[in-house]
């Protein structure tokens, strides 16, 4: 049974390939929120910010213990705490057919 429980913690920790916490992405990049790393008062938290699942964000700034994030034309700081729990993967971008008619 210890067996089984373990497996789970593992399963549970686990992140997809490209999913990353908000900490580690550079400035100027767009990322979407995955998820979070965390309880119902961060979750909570994050809502109050506008920092919900699927949510696409950029990270303007991010050094030493802030980062900041543009949100529908609006800033957000973050501590590196937070930031830390929230997960997000890259958004790539769609290319558009320059070619015309």
């Amino acid at each position: 049974m210890a067996g089984l429980e373990k497996d789970e913690k593992v399963m549970a920790d686990a992140v997809g390939p490209l999913e990353h916490s908000l900490a580690e992405t550079p400035a100027g990049q767009r990322v979407r929120i995955t998820g979070h790393r965390g309880g119902r008062m961060l979750r909570a938290r994050l809502l109050a910010m506008g920092l919900n699942l699927g949510r696409e964000v950029e990270v303007i700034q991010n050094n030493r213990g802030l980062i900041i994030v543009g949100i529908n034309g609006g800033r957000v700081a973050l501590g590196r705490g937070i930031s830390q729990k929230i997960l997000a993967e890259p958004v790539v971008p769609l290319l558009t057919d320059q070619r015309s008619g």
